[in-house]
């Protein structure tokens, strides 16, 4: 038979057994995860990019020949279609105008109101082959890449007419970033090379050759605070890195390595927090940022495959992304230079959404 101080001693230790495994769950970091997937169906065939309007938390999925759905952040639901909006490959916001317009791929743009998504016009005069759009509110000028003409258009988003045409060397523009200054700087993927453009002169304001330490640049960002452009490479001969470089000389100042077939990219400057996405991987890196040139990488999340535009909502730090189950089929083109087995085809109905963020899914 146990004594008293027998059962004393063995209680004690299941308590503080029990402090210690509260202790460490509270202390334990709370790593990103998937929290819901919101399935869209449709034919899921070719995506491209999301886009976030935080003043409405509204979701703008491009689905191409799905259209442009509208999901409401905060319900997790779909709200609508933007009408006129198919092969939309990404979505501009002027919310100052209450428009929001679409690149799509036929050269037209759909003009919208963001508060109510009710079509306001649609422009077919630009030419053709849109692969995407931005806004700046400094110059109230649309820039559309125009990306098998080598060309960026330069439109009045008042006016709606084109005033300027920049012409590049490469076929594969990739998403541009603005600096709040007047200027844009647009990846290069096929010549790699980062393109700096003046909006007010309408003009190229420089032209910089990465290849030395960054290959196929592949989306962008800017860091505003330490005047840094935030490009993910995802690299051919060498590794896929995070190229920083220096927006006033073009210079690489530091390089960290991200995962295979990075596409987006998004830095937010208040909790200081940088996040790549690497669709061939399948997975999401979380660096911190700790000075203008030094990256920390904190933790990676295995997504799914081709999962490799996302979006951040800064309100809540969730993530959002978008992929399909994709298909190799070895009679078809093989897209070798992205990966010996990238998807050539996808399962239509397979489409979603998918919702990460700190801590598991809420019950």
């Amino acid at each position: 038979m146990k004594s008293v101080w027998q059962t004393a001693g063995a209680l004690s230790v299941l308590a503080l057994a029990a402090s210690a495994s509260v202790a460490m769950a509270e202390d334990a970091p709370k790593f990103y995860q998937l929290q819901s997937v919101l399935n869209l169906g449709g034919g899921g065939g070719s995506w491209d990019h999301i886009d976030y309007d935080q003043s409405h938390h509204r979701l703008y999925l491009s689905r191409r020949a799905d259209g442009l759905t509208v999901v409401d952040s905060a319900t997790g639901k779909v709200v609508g279609q933007v009408e006129n909006a198919k092969g939309s490959g990404s979505v501009a916001f002027n919310l100052k105008a209450d428009r929001g317009y679409t690149a799509n791929t036929d050269g037209s743009t759909s003009v919208f109101k963001l508060s109510d998504l009710s079509p306001v016009d649609r422009i077919t005069t630009f030419g053709d082959n849109f692969d995407g759009v931005i806004y700046d509110e400094g110059t109230n000028i649309l820039a559309y890449q125009q990306a098998d003409n080598k060309k960026e258009l330069l439109v009045d988003a008042t006016s709606m007419k084109l005033v300027g045409t920049i012409e590049t060397d490469g076929e594969q523009l990739e998403r541009p970033v603005a600096d709040g200054k007047g200027f844009i700087y647009v990846p290069m993927r096929d010549t790699n090379a980062v393109y700096k453009i003046d909006l007010k002169a309408k003009k190229i304001a420089a032209r910089w050759d990465v290849s030395s330490k960054c290959l196929q640049p592949s989306g962008s960002e800017f860091d505003v605070a330490n005047n840094r452009l935030l490009v993910p490479c995802r690299g051919k001969i060498v590794a896929p890195v995070l190229a920083v470089i220096n927006a006033d000389t073009g210079a690489i100042t530091t390089t960290n390595v991200i995962g295979t077939g990075a596409d987006d990219i998004i830095l937010d400057p208040a909790s200081k927090q940088l996040f790549v996405t690497a669709g061939v991987e399948g997975n999401l890196e979380v660096f911190k940022q700790e000075g203008p040139d030094k990256y920390t990488l904190t933790e990676a999340i295995f997504t799914r495959p081709g999962a490799r535009v996302m979006r951040l909502d800064t309100e809540t730090q969730k993530i959002y992304s978008m992929t399909a189950e994709g298909i190799f089929n070895a009679a078809k083109k093989n897209l070798a230079a992205i990966s010996p087995f990238y998807a050539n085809g996808y399962v239509p109905g397979s489409f979603v959404m998918l919702t990460y963020g700190r801590g598991p899914a809420a019950k």
